[in-house]
């Protein structure tokens, strides 16, 4: 992500998010490490979504490729 990026979902945001969630994909349901997730807005950047720890959720690679709105 670019530095200074309002779409970019720093590291911390994304490990509370994790926590958070517990490892758990809200798409798919299973447990992945954080390294096998992504951060994804939940109201998307581009429709005026924030980015901050309350708009966001992990999701594991293979749902954050397939979901809609890419």
């Amino acid at each position: 992500c670019l530095v200074g990026s309002e779409m970019c979902i720093r590291d911390r945001i994304k490990r509370e998010v994790y926590e958070k969630q517990k490892g758990i994909c809200v798409k798919c349901g299973k447990h992945f490490d954080i390294k096998e997730m992504e951060a994804d807005h939940i109201e998307p950047w581009h429709s005026g979504g924030k980015t901050i720890a309350d708009n966001c959720q992990m999701l594991c690679k293979h749902c954050n490729r397939i979901k809609s709105g890419k």
